[in-house]
């Protein structure tokens, strides 16, 4: 695309966004408890639906949320938080060990393991159709994620499935908001819901949602 077309591209990609979150009506998400990362005093709150053995949820987390991490939230201009979901066949196992690892010490949750496992998970996902989401190999996961995860401990957590409850309700969450039509990943920032390109989250679409929705903080304060 021709440098002249591809700036009036953006343009109008920015100009439409804009405009649809000037409409949208957001909705109110409950994030309390579930892993966040961010300053917490950040202005626009990004929240992020995603399936561990979903291949869409791979490509976004492995693809863009590197992008969305380095330009807004180590910049402190957003806090982003992931509900873990399980819709699956055989995916319960792996989205319970993301919160086995999550609460760790549950007095004392490690959003920051959390989300160091997440990773790990999402760049080594073998494809959807293997029943790769055993306990040997999420523990073989945790152990080249971080020396800090205890692995007889994740192993016992996902024996018991301690999360398993919370897991469902996630997942009942994520259904009831999305009318019924839960699908991953699904993002909103500040409530109002960006929607996917070619079943996965376009970059530009979600930058320039963040973008508008900074700027909407920033107009309040005039």
């Amino acid at each position: 695309m021709k440098p002249f077309l591809l700036s009036m591209f953006s343009a109008l990609t920015a100009f439409f966004t804009t405009a649809f979150l000037a409409h949208a009506a957001p909705i109110s998400l409950e994030t309390d408890g579930h892993p966040t990362i961010g300053y917490p005093k950040a202005p626009v709150q990004v929240v992020a639906f995603l399936e561990p053995k979903c291949p869409d949820s791979k490509k976004y987390n492995n693809n863009v949320f590197p992008k969305i991490e380095e330009e807004f939230i180590n910049t402190n201009k957003i806090r982003y938080t992931v509900i873990p979901v399980s819709f699956l066949p055989n995916s319960m196992t792996a989205a319970i060990a993301l919160l086995c690892v999550d609460f760790q010490d549950a007095n004392y949750p490690n959003h920051d393991l959390f989300f160091k496992y997440l990773n790990y998970l999402y760049l080594h996902q073998p494809p959807e159709k293997d029943n790769w989401a055993t306990i040997p190999t999420l523990q073989d996961f945790a152990a080249h994620t971080s020396r800090a995860i205890r692995l007889e401990q994740l192993k016992e957590c996902l024996e018991k499935e301690h999360y398993r409850i919370q897991i469902e309700k996630n997942t009942a969450y994520g259904n009831r908001i999305m009318s019924g039509h839960l699908s991953t990943p699904t993002i909103y920032v500040d409530g109002i819901k960006v929607e996917n390109t070619d079943d996965t989250v376009d970059y530009d679409k979600l930058k320039n949602a963040i973008q508008s929705a900074l700027q909407a903080k920033q107009d309040q304060k005039k």
